[in-house]
């Protein structure tokens, strides 16, 4: 970006300095906020990269959310597996004690015999 010297200052240097020092001065001014400028914007990119590279160690990547949603299905599988453990032993237990009920109580023997039309 072009930076141009306000006029008022021109002025005020050739009075100073003379015409021809105030339009080296001009220029030297001139040189020195175009090189600002440059290492500005050298300094604003660099921040961006290392702002970009911090964020990068934070923040999870895709990468990072595959490896994650697979140890996930392989847990959900186990769990799966523990679930139907769990069911049949829940389901012989829950047999055991229907045996154990009927074998020990005779009047359950009658009470499921009267019930049983009512199953249908």
């Amino acid at each position: 970006m072009a930076y141009v010297i306000d006029y008022e200052l021109l002025e005020k240097l050739e009075e100073k300095v003379g015409k021809e020092e105030a339009k080296k001065i001009a220029q030297t001014i001139e040189l020195i906020y175009n090189e600002l400028d440059k290492k500005s914007e050298i300094l604003a990119q660099q921040k961006k990269l290392e702002l970009k590279d911090e964020l990068t160690k934070e923040l999870a990547t895709k990468a990072d959310l595959a490896i994650i949603e697979a140890k996930l299905e392989k847990i959900e599988a186990k769990l799966e597996k523990e679930m139907l453990k769990l069911d049949k032993k829940f389901t012989i237990m829950f047999l055991i004690l229907a045996f154990l009920i009927i074998f020990i109580n005779k009047d359950a023997i009658e009470l499921i015999i009267k019930l049983l039309p009512f199953a249908k």
